[in-house]
């Protein structure tokens, strides 16, 4: 038989086994969370070098989506395999191919000696038998051959493919001449382009996919066209003298290296013409236009800003292509850019034989190393990026890459990136795309931000009335309302987050929209209301007071709300008619540029606000109930009335669970996920205004973590997010312990 003391260490033990278990489990969560973010941040890998042969004749070369099987494009015009067999032909025996250019998605462009622009893709099939694969390859010819006008001695040819089947290609001379010609898969026919005139003769050339523009290099210097009329766009501060040049995936970006080994990063920025016709001047984007006036500027959604406006034209302007980042430079100089299939990442080979691997939108260089001793004669990606075959001195090299996720750094989580197709560096959270170019953009300070928002909002609103609420049912309020208050708003945390989601979703945001300025209106005139309750309160005699009891005074504060409720119910619409026309919405947009959404801030602070009273208000209520009664009285013998008791000293010596209550709260709704998620509209964007919604952390995990595959870049950054969310609970819940500590030394003597 055990005997009470042996009881109270075995149950001593066994609360200290548990607390020990808890915490450990809880940091066994963390770690497991940081660790599958933490892959995030490692640079890429190579595997061993492994050579495939000499073959000295090769101009271009490639691989199947296994990276299995390496073919080569030869002189005598023949793709052989990497053990030499002749695969297939894509040229006559007569014809010698003069110079190759290897495109994305396999594109293969030959020129041969006798001025023809041969263009089509080395395909691979599978076939099983007896359960045996079978790889075979064969020649897509992508359109008839180019033949280039006679005498011009060309030595260089690239091509890029759109997707309706149109071509565009460009081949250039020993003499400095280009040409460019249009394939029409509809009519299928070649169609010749206006040739831009040299300055010092053309030396390289670069067609963007989707056909939209062409980059040359004249005598040095980076000149981009419009196709496909050749229209020469402006270029802000190209790299000069430019080596090596070429298109990414999607078009809109280009990568140009120089002869020192330089290498610089263009983006396609959209830009808008802006006509104002308003009777005062107009600011846009930083610029002021008078009336009648227009500029040009950089269409930083302006278009989305003002395309509702009547006193505005809005006309599309020519791009602009601008330097918006330099790389860490390469060794030496680049010969050949070879661009990723699937991503905005890309291969250089330089003159020494060193191949870096680097990746657009974060800005790295991700892998250097050298591959020969010999300089880079050609340079492929496998079609899944998982590889890259070199041909160097005439032998034909190959090497695994491991390259999970180039696009995440510090910089491209924090801080603004300029991404293609935007006018300025941003913050962006977009993961999903309509197109297989689409680029994936995760800012996390969007979500960050949407957090602090929707928390901020709701405690806008629930910590006035939570702590108010507090101390009048712990001081002033009889003990018949106490008992009716106090169980009530403890009840309010059983309702369930997804019911007070639905109902804000779907039955306050639709009220709330059909009558906002009258909302509003209530808002503002709410404290005025309580107020002037108040005083009206205080101005009854005391005898009366005295003779009402204790609590009276809500009937007063009920029939100043009642009478608010119908005086704002009276006015509101002749109010809005005067003041905005009849719609406030729309004098909201154009007076002030605030966009109305139905879900927005007010609806989630004050959904996500009935949510967090519970929390506060018990913690607060039931610090100042702890508050010694003694005190109370003696405050009360003295001559000090109970508001005088309660403000100066039952709220400083609760003051600690007053705090402590208000940062569970914050954490409350910091953690939240099913209010905001339905209630806030899921738009990750950077503004404070009270008329739009937001993306919270947690809304972002619930919405996305299904969708993202496992051990992908958007699942470690979801993951990364939640360690980030853990991280703010604990600084909020340590700032709570220690403020609170302070709190209670600083009034001890209560």
């Amino acid at each position: 038989m055990l005997t009470e003391r042996q009881k109270d260490r075995f149950v001593a033990a066994a609360i200290r086994t548990g607390g020990i278990l808890v915490i450990l489990v809880v940091a066994a969560i963390v770690v497991n969370i940081g660790l599958e973010a933490l892959p995030l941040f490692k640079s890429a890998s190579a595997g061993a070098l492994e050579s495939l042969g000499d073959r000295p004749g090769a101009l271009v070369a490639g691989t199947d989506q296994r990276h299995e099987i390496v073919w080569t494009l030869d002189r005598d015009g023949v793709v052989r395999l990497d053990d030499g067999r002749e695969l297939l032909a894509i040229v006559d025996r007569e014809s010698v191919v003069i110079a190759a250019d290897h495109e994305v998605h396999g594109l293969v462009s030959a020129l041969t000696d006798d001025g023809r622009v041969v263009v089509g893709s080395v395909r691979f099939s599978d076939s099983w038998t007896d359960d045996r694969r079978e790889t075979t390859a064969r020649w897509r010819p992508a359109a008839d051959p180019l033949h280039l006008p006679d005498g011009g001695g060309w030595v260089g040819v690239t091509a890029n493919a759109g997707a309706d089947g149109d071509l565009v290609a460009a081949a250039w001379s020993a003499s400095g001449e280009l040409t460019v010609a249009r394939w029409d898969a509809d009519d299928e026919i070649w169609r010749s382009l206006p040739t831009p005139a040299a300055e010092s003769g053309f030396a390289a050339a670069a067609v963007a996919e989707e056909l939209a523009t062409l980059a040359v290099v004249d005598g040095g210097r980076l000149r981009i066209f419009d196709l496909p009329g050749l229209t020469e766009v402006e270029l802000e501060t190209g790299p000069a003298p430019t080596t090596a040049l070429r298109f990414l995936i999607g078009g809109g970006t280009l990568v140009a290296s120089t002869a020192g080994g330089e290498v610089a990063l263009l983006l396609r920025v959209p830009m808008v013409r802006v006509t104002s016709s308003s009777a005062s001047p107009l600011r846009v984007a930083g610029t002021e236009v008078p009336p009648g006036a227009s500029v040009v500027v950089p269409d930083d959604e302006v278009g989305h800003r003002l395309a509702e406006r009547t006193d505005v034209v809005l006309a599309p302007e020519p791009p602009i292509w601008k330097v918006v980042r330099t790389l860490p430079p390469m060794p030496s100089a680049a010969r050949l850019i070879a661009p990723e299939h699937r991503r905005r990442g890309f291969l250089i080979g330089g003159v020494d034989g060193t191949v870096a691997l680097y990746y657009s939108t974060s800005g790295r260089r991700l892998l250097t190393d050298r591959w020969s001793e010999a300089p880079i004669d050609a340079i492929a990606l496998a079609p899944k990026d998982d590889g890259a075959i070199v041909l160097a001195g005439g032998e034909l090299r190959r090497r695994t890459l491991d390259n999970p996720h180039p696009e995440i750094s510090l910089r491209t989580l924090f801080l603004p990136v300029f991404y293609e197709g935007y006018a300025a560096p941003k913050w962006v959270w977009q993961t999903t795309g309509g197109s297989d170019a689409f680029e994936p953009k995760m800012s996390l300070w969007p979500l960050i931000f949407g957090t602090l928002k929707a928390t901020l909002y709701a405690l806008l609103f629930s910590i006035p009335v939570a702590l108010m609420a507090a101390v009048y049912v712990s001081q002033l309020a009889p003990p018949w309302l106490q008992a009716v208050v106090k169980p009530t708003v403890e009840l309010m945390a059983a309702v369930p987050s997804v019911v007070v989601g639905f109902v804000a979703a779907l039955w306050l945001a639709p009220r709330l929209e059909a009558a906002l300025f009258t909302a509003l209106l209530a808002g503002l005139c709410l404290p005025l209301s309580v107020a002037v309750a108040l005083v009206l309160w205080r101005a009854l005699p005391i005898r009366i007071r005295r003779r009402a009891g204790a609590g009276s005074e809500l009937a007063v504060l009920g029939i100043g709300l009642a009478t608010l409720v119908g005086l704002v119910a009276l006015l509101a619409n002749p109010l809005e008619q005067i003041l905005f026309g009849g719609d406030f919405q729309r004098a909201l947009f154009t007076e002030w540029g605030l966009r109305y959404d139905q879900r927005n801030s007010l609806v989630v602070g004050l959904a996500l606000g009935f949510a967090v009273i519970p929390v506060i208000f018990t913690i607060a209520e039931d610090a100042c109930s702890a508050v010694p009664r003694s005190l109370i009285s003696a405050s009360r013998a003295l001559g000090a009335t109970r508001w005088q008791t309660a403000v100066r000293l039952v709220v400083p010596a609760a003051s600690p669970g007053l705090f402590a209550g208000v940062m569970l709260g914050l954490g409350r709704a910091v953690g939240e996920t099913m209010i905001v998620l339905m209630a806030a509209g899921n738009t990750p964007i950077l503004d404070l205004s009270p008329f739009n919604g937001m993306r919270t952390m947690s809304a972002a995990i619930a919405v996305e973590i299904p969708e993202a595959p496992v051990g992908g870049t958007l699942f470690r950054v979801l993951f990364l997010t939640g360690a980030l969310l853990f991280v703010f609970t604990f600084l909020v819940t340590t700032a709570a312990d220690v403020v609170g500590n302070h709190l209670r030394k600083r009034y001890a003597r209560f």
